[in-house]
C-alpha cells in the first residue's frame, strides 16, 4: 500500500474547492449545482510529473537542475528552488559560482542553516530551511 495517499489527500481538498464553488454560485444564482471528485482523476493528474519526465532522477525537477535540490549544510538541510532563470543567475552571482551541484555542496555545507536561510533573505533568493 502506498505510504502517503495522495489521490484521497488531493481528492479531498478539492472537494472542499468544489463545495466553496457550489455554495458560492448558490449565493449568486439562487440554484444548487452537482460537483463530483473522482479519486482516479486525481490520482491520474498527480501521476502527471513522472509520466513526463520532471521528477525522474534526470527530470528538472528530480535532480537535474542544481538550481533545484536539497543541500546540507553545517547542521541541516536547505532546499534552493532556483527554477526560474533570474532566481537561477542572482544565486549563481551572489554566490560566485559557475553554478555545479559540487560547487554549491560545497559552499552549503560550510554554513549554518539559519546562516543560509539569512543570507537568502537579504537577496530574494527561494530557499528554505527543510523542516
Amino acid at each position: 500500500m502506498p505510504r502517503i495517499l495522495l489521490a484521497d489527500l488531493n481528492s479531498a481538498e478539492r472537494a472542499v474547492g468544489e463545495a466553496l464553488a457550489a455554495v458560492l454560485h448558490a449565493s449568486r444564482t439562487g440554484r444548487g449545482s452537482l460537483r463530483e471528485v473522482a479519486l482516479s482523476d486525481l490520482a491520474q493528474m498527480m501521476g502527471d510529473p513522472v509520466r513526463h519526465g520532471l521528477t525522474t532522477p534526470d527530470g528538472i525537477l528530480g535532480g537535474s537542475l542544481p538550481g533545484y535540490g536539497i543541500y546540507r549544510a553545517s547542521d541541516g538541510y536547505v532546499a534552493l528552488a532556483a527554477l526560474e532563470p533570474h532566481f537561477w543567475e542572482r544565486t549563481r552571482a551572489e554566490l560566485g559560482v559557475e553554478g555545479s551541484r559540487e560547487e554549491l555542496e560545497t559552499l552549503f555545507a560550510a554554513r549554518s542553516v539559519a546562516d543560509w536561510e539569512a543570507w537568502a533573505g537579504e537577496r530574494d533568493i527561494p530557499l528554505a530551511r527543510v523542516r
